[in-house]
């Protein structure tokens, strides 16, 4: 039930929304978020950390090749939510199983 929980409190905050929906175009670095949304790197940075332990995106070391600098990939991972009065109280009382499920 704890997992659940930081799903669902990680997918509340500011600026999730705006990152999962951009990476639904594909794989991005973490700068291209930052940039493409406006937002800080930092932020970026930190929201993308906060996903990536929620089994939300995966991240991948990569290079780039312009400046050969260590980079993140960003890739989202597919995942459903089926969050109801029913599956609330499911929670509640301590079976989670089926309400987010990480394909």
């Amino acid at each position: 039930m704890e997992r659940l929980k930081n799903q669902l409190k990680i997918l509340s905050k500011r600026h999730t929304m705006e990152l999962i929906s951009a990476l639904l175009d594909g794989p991005k670095y973490i700068s291209q978020l930052s940039e493409e949304l406006g937002m800080p790197y930092t932020t970026a940075q930190q929201r993308v950390a906060e996903l990536e332990r929620a089994a939300l995106v995966e991240i991948e070391a990569d290079v780039d090749e312009a400046s050969k600098r260590a980079v993140k990939l960003v890739r989202l991972r597919s995942f459903r939510i089926d969050l109801s009065p029913r599956n609330i109280k499911a929670l509640v009382d301590g079976e989670d199983d089926g309400v987010l499920r990480v394909i």
